[in-house]
C-alpha cells in the first residue's frame, strides 16, 4: 500500500471518528452542564478548533442556550444564527422565542419577516412565541396582518396559536375581535379562557368576565389559579359578594391550591363588598403576606371608614416605606 494511500485512509477514519465524536459530545455532554454565557464561549471556542464551527447540532445547542437560558445573550445568539447557511425553521422559532423572552416584540418581527422572505413556512409553534409578547402598540400594529398569516398557513384550529391570538387581541383592548377567535376554537383549554377574561377585565368589562367565567363552569373546565385572580378582580369591581363566595368553593374545596396572590385577591373582593371582618380573617390566616396585603387590607378598613384601625395596621405594615 503506497504512503499517500495510507495517509487518505487514515485522514478518512480520523474524520470519521471526529465526526462520530462530536456527534455522541457536542449537543449531549458538553452543553448540558453550561451554567453561563463565558462558559458557552468557551465551548464554542472548542467547537470551532477541533474543525466543527458548522455543525448544526452544536449551533443549535449555543442558540437554544442564547435564547431560552436566563443568562443568555441574544446579540450572541443573533452572530451565531447569521453564520448559519440554511437555518431550520426549529432554530427561526428558537431566535423569535428568545427576543420574545426578552420583551424585543420588534426583533421577533423583523426575524419572521426574514424567515418569509427566505421562504421558510412558519409552523404551530411560531405564531405562539411571536404574539404572546406582543405590547397593546405592537398588537395595535401587527396584529390583523399576524392574523392573515395565521389563516394563510392554516394554523386557525390550533388551540395553542389561538390562545395566542386570543391574548394578543385582549392586551390591545380589541376583546370584541377576541370572542370571535375564541368562538373558533373547537376544543378550548383553560389558557383561552383565561385570556379572553383577562382581556374583559382591562377595557373593565366586568360583567362580561364574569359571565365568560359561569359559561366556562357549565362546559366543566376547571379553573387555574390565574383564572381564579381574574374573576375575583371582576367581583371586586362589581361588589358582587355571592360571585366571589362562589369562586372561593374552589379553594375550599381544593380545586384550586391557595397562594398568596389568590389570598390577596380574595381580601380585595371581601373589602370591596364591605365584608371586613371575613376580610381580615383571610389576612390573619395568612402564612405569608407580601405589601400588597397590607396595602389592601389598610386600603379596605379606609374604605369602610374604619381609619383607626387603617392606621394600626399600616403601622405594622414591615415595608410601609416602599409603597
Amino acid at each position: 500500500m503506497s504512503f499517500s494511500l495510507a495517509s487518505k485512509r487514515l485522514c478518512s477514519s480520523l474524520t470519521s471518528m471526529k465526526m462520530v465524536s462530536l456527534a455522541a459530545w457536542a449537543p449531549l455532554t458538553l452543553f448540558e452542564n453550561c451554567k453561563s454565557m463565558d462558559q458557552l464561549k468557551q465551548m464554542h471556542a472548542q467547537i470551532i478548533e477541533t474543525g466543527f464551527a458548522l455543525d448544526p447540532a452544536a449551533l443549535s445547542r449555543i442558540i437554544v442556550f442564547c435564547c431560552a437560558h436566563e443568562f443568555g445573550d441574544m446579540k450572541y445568539a443573533r452572530e451565531v444564527f447569521d453564520r448559519i447557511p440554511e437555518p431550520s425553521v426549529f432554530i427561526w422559532n428558537t431566535m423569535i422565542k428568545g427576543y420574545s423572552r426578552t420583551h424585543c416584540a420588534h426583533y421577533g418581527i423583523s426575524m419572521y419577516a426574514s424567515m418569509h422572505r427566505v421562504g421558510v413556512k412558519p409552523d404551530c409553534y411560531t405564531f405562539p412565541f411571536l404574539l404572546r409578547v406582543f405590547t397593546c402598540d405592537v398588537a395595535f400594529e401587527w396584529g390583523r396582518g399576524f392574523h392573515a398569516h395565521v389563516l394563510k398557513y392554516g394554523f386557525n384550529s390550533n388551540v395553542f396559536v389561538h390562545n395566542a391570538l386570543v391574548h394578543m387581541y385582549s392586551v390591545c383592548g380589541q376583546v370584541d375581535m377576541a370572542p370571535g377567535v375564541f368562538d373558533m376554537v373547537s376544543e378550548k383549554d383553560v389558557a383561552t379562557w383565561n385570556a379572553v377574561i383577562s382581556g374583559y377585565n382591562k377595557i373593565k368589562k366586568f360583567y362580561e368576565s364574569w359571565k365568560l367565567f359561569c359559561e366556562m363552569e357549565k362546559k366543566g373546565v376547571l379553573p387555574t389559579s390565574v383564572t381564579l385572580v381574574s374573576v375575583l378582580s371582576a367581583c371586586s369591581k362589581l361588589k358582587d359578594l355571592d360571585a366571589g363566595k362562589q369562586v372561593q368553593n374552589y379553594l375550599k374545596a381544593c380545586v384550586v391550591k391557595p397562594n398568596i396572590v389568590l389570598e390577596n385577591a380574595l381580601i380585595d373582593m371581601y373589602a370591596a363588598c364591605g365584608e371586613m371582618d371575613v376580610a381580615l380573617e383571610i389576612f390573619e390566616d395568612m402564612k405569608r403576606r407580601d405589601v400588597i396585603s397590607w396595602t389592601t387590607i389598610v386600603k379596605g378598613f379606609c374604605g369602610s371608614g374604619q381609619v383607626d384601625l387603617a392606621r394600626n395596621y399600616f403601622d405594622q405594615m414591615p415595608d410601609r416605606d416602599y409603597i
